[in-house]
């Protein structure tokens, strides 16, 4: 069982989830998008975030290979929002503790009562911002209807379906090395509470085991125990030139 008190920042998006559009507006003008009117204040600070936690830049505000995969690719690319959503788990914890509860059906009012049995220190308009940032990610991008991580509908409170999905191999291979550089060693034994690839997109543990045992590269190794990374230099995992060759 893991312990979700260690972790911060729960709620560090102005209260608002990412929107398709937002990313739209920001590809199309990087320079200037924080001066365009379609964005308030509190909008553009949580769009700013939004950036880092999805990993389209960097800490310098330089793109990524993600973010450069965008760019070029634009937003209607389902395998870059698979690659998206396993950086805001990675990087977001109410993401990650939502992934960990598995496919399933919650109103709004529910999850912010879940997440703070789970975390008790957090005060309720923490849970609730955190929650509604979430559920704004998946209502207002491909993320939550198209990948199956939560399909939000209803007034208020919103009902969330995550019946999650099948990841590409690309999401696959980056679900792994975030895991990787998370826990910052080689070998990762299968029977440890990880956020391992099926529990980021609520898939079953035989589709990804299948998935990354016929997959032809040499990057890890598979066996009945758990999984060795066999290219450890983090530089290299950290900026995505894993998976950019698979899509």
């Amino acid at each position: 069982m893991l312990d979700w008190g260690y972790e911060r920042g729960w709620s560090r998006h102005q209260r608002f989830g990412l929107r398709q559009e937002w990313l739209d507006l920001y590809l199309s003008d990087r320079r200037g998008w924080r001066h365009r009117s379609i964005l308030g204040n509190r909008q553009i600070d949580s769009l700013a975030a939004w950036l880092k936690t999805a990993g389209i830049e960097d800490g310098s505000a330089h793109l990524t290979p993600l973010g450069e995969q965008f760019a070029a690719r634009g937003t209607a690319c389902r395998p870059l929002w698979e690659l998206l959503w396993v950086n805001v788990v990675f990087a977001f914890p109410t993401a990650c503790w939502y992934a960990h509860l598995g496919p399933g059906a919650w109103t709004t009012t529910e999850l912010k009562a879940l997440l703070r049995q789970a975390v008790p220190r957090l005060a309720e308009w923490t849970a609730a911002n955190a929650i509604m940032e979430l559920a704004g990610l998946l209502e207002r991008t491909p993320i939550g209807n198209e990948l199956g991580q939560g399909q939000v509908s209803g007034e208020r409170p919103r009902r969330l379906v995550r019946r999650g999905g099948q990841p590409g191999d690309a999401a696959l291979i980056h679900a792994l090395g975030r895991l990787y550089l998370q826990q910052g060693r080689t070998r990762l034994p299968w029977a440890a509470d990880f956020t391992w690839p099926w529990v980021v997109f609520g898939c079953s543990r035989q589709f990804v085991l299948e998935r990354l045992t016929v997959l032809d590269q040499d990057y890890f190794e598979l066996d009945e125990h758990g999984v060795t990374i066999c290219l450890a230099d983090k530089g290299w995992w950290q900026c995505g030139a894993t998976v950019i060759s698979w899509l």
